[in-house]
């Protein structure tokens, strides 16, 4: 047992994922390449390992659709059978550890039992747009028309029923981020609620951009799962740059971004206690997102050599 085990999902860029994954120690790790990605990028990413690193089934994820949050809990049936780690994390591709994996599991200490997770309740503001200024409601009020796992758009746009539908009973609707930290007693929790209730497999297939508040939504909602609550947290361990306000993609870090980082490593750490409620400063994460090897080597360099 390690205590911690990852689940990468990618679609591009070989040799940056493979720097995660080398990064990360002896973390057992199951890594999904996207099917759309080109064969000998999924090649290049998968050849060499030994048993730490499990080999998914390529399938198709879509932005803003249930295929991504399928992928995500297939990979999480992979990680919980391939460790028996406490804690699971879930990357991208383009997400690389700040901190060694030693300190990576030391810092998980205070969370044992839990998830370390972004969650807030909706309406979050965050989530309000010029269209809908309702904290992100209408992502899940409105049903969204789908084919397949995947949402039918019309020149980019998501195709919705104009009129509003009652959410499942107990459900508690969240606001969270797909990067996330399990606690190992909840990922199994969810996948069991998943199992037995395929209604909320369909409502949430319906929604818009599931991969950003069904696993909060269900496990914050113990009449659905029979587990204790998921409590608050307004932290998260991923350090993210952001652009102008309503950016829809954070910015590449680069050579010019270590000095924030280190400055970020600087802010206190965030424990499953304080961060039940708003926080007055940024809380010291534990990973960062998003690096390119065409972009970040130098960047990466230097984390490895001056963080890990």
């Amino acid at each position: 047992m390690t205590g911690l085990a990852a689940v990468v999902l990618a679609h591009r860029d070989a040799p940056q994922v493979r720097r995660l994954i080398t990064a990360l120690g002896d973390v057992p790790v199951s890594l999904h390449c996207d099917i759309k990605a080109p064969t000998e990028v999924a090649t290049a990413m998968a050849a060499g390992w030994d048993s730490r690193v499990e080999l998914l089934h390529r399938s198709s994820g879509s932005l803003n659709s249930w295929s991504l949050v399928r992928i995500e809990l297939d990979a999480l049936r992979s990680a919980l059978r391939h460790s028996a780690a406490e804690h699971i994390v879930v990357l991208s591709g383009a997400d690389y550890p700040l901190l060694g994996v030693d300190a990576l599991r030391a810092a998980l200490r205070p969370w044992a039992g839990r998830s370390f997770l972004l969650n807030r309740p909706v309406p979050f503001e965050h989530w309000s747009v010029d269209r809908h200024p309702d904290g992100g409601q209408w992502r899940t009020a409105h049903r969204f028309l789908t084919r397949g796992d995947d949402l039918l758009t019309i020149r980019g746009v998501p195709v919705r029923f104009p009129w509003k539908r009652p959410l499942p009973e107990h459900l508690s609707v969240r606001a969270s981020s797909q990067w996330k930290i399990y606690g190992r007693d909840d990922a199994t929790r969810l996948l069991a609620t998943l199992d037995e209730r395929p209604d909320l497999v369909r409502f949430w297939r319906s929604t818009l951009v599931p991969d950003e508040s069904c696993v909060a939504s269900i496990l914050s909602s113990p009449e659905l799962t029979g587990g204790p609550d998921l409590p608050e947290c307004h932290g998260s361990p991923w350090y993210i740059k952001w652009g102008q306000r309503g950016a829809h993609h954070p910015e590449w870090l680069v050579d010019d971004d270590f000095e924030s980082l280190v400055e970020a490593l600087a802010a206190p750490e965030g424990d499953p206690v304080s961060l039940t409620r708003p926080q007055p400063h940024r809380i010291r994460p534990f990973f960062a997102r998003k690096f390119a090897s065409d972009r970040s080597a130098g960047l990466l360099d230097r984390i490895d050599a001056e963080l890990h």
